[in-house]
């Protein structure tokens, strides 16, 4: 099952008997702050349903998102704390657009309260490590772009994954961002510690080591520059390659 509720997407409409439970501060702030508690309630319910249902143990639970959260409330800037601190949101490739919450729960299978930081995992490894983890065989058919991460899914950090991709094809419409510097470049990949950005026209570069500065303050293509040429040269070959509309 597929679930997905906007309450914190724009517009937020909150009801009476939320908003009221948060008086103070500007009202962008208060009317997230309510819907965001509404949120958390009809969770809380879902989850307290498998359990009554008694399918709680058979239920894998994941919970994400698909992009970061806007820079700024309006009228009233947020200081990056809506991203964790992490540079850039939606409408970027930077952490702060891309890097998105994963919590996993399936009691009996999962660990309680583990932490992985280690491993890079994608939307797109959430179909094959499903069917993984249900011994669903996968079409033969279909050259899929995610791989088989089920093993971190229970608990087990991964290494060695593939190389993982972005684009954001809007720049010209640059309309969110206070500071130029949060506008990224349109192409992005990831591996390992390293995670390059560039533009489709080969302009623009950035390297940052992922482990040592995860909020890409410090741009090191100078310094690691056969990492920098290997990596742009992947990025931009995978751009060429997606389709292109007429």
């Amino acid at each position: 099952m597929n679930l997905w509720p906007d309450d914190v997407h724009t517009p937020w409409v909150p009801s009476e008997e939320r908003l009221s439970g948060y008086p103070n501060g500007p009202a962008d702030q208060r009317k997230f702050s309510a819907v965001l508690d509404e949120y958390d309630r009809q969770l809380g319910r879902l989850m307290a349903g498998i359990k009554e249902l008694g399918l709680d143990e058979q239920t894998l639970v994941i919970f994400s998102s698909e992009k970061g959260a806007l820079p700024t409330f309006r009228g009233l800037r947020s200081g990056g704390l809506r991203s964790g601190g992490l540079r850039g949101s939606k409408l970027s490739l930077y952490e702060g657009g891309i890097r998105m919450p994963l919590v996993v729960r399936w009691p009996g299978h999962v660990p309680a309260g583990k932490v992985d930081e280690k491993t890079v995992i994608s939307a797109v490894d959430l179909f094959p490590s499903l069917c993984a983890l249900a011994g669903a065989a996968l079409p033969r058919d279909v050259a899929f772009d995610g791989e088989d991460s089920s093993g971190c899914l229970l608990g087990k950090p991964a290494t060695g994954a593939k190389p993982l991709f972005w684009e954001y094809g809007r720049n010209e419409k640059f309309f969110a961002y206070p500071q130029r510097r949060d506008r990224s470049p349109n192409v992005a990949v990831r591996e390992g510690k390293w995670k390059l950005l560039i533009n489709a026209d080969a302009s623009g570069m950035e390297l940052y080591d992922m482990d040592a500065d995860p909020k890409e303050t410090t741009d090191v293509a100078s310094f690691h520059a056969e990492i920098a040429r290997r990596l742009s040269d992947q990025a931009l070959a995978w751009r060429r390659s997606l389709p292109t509309l007429e």
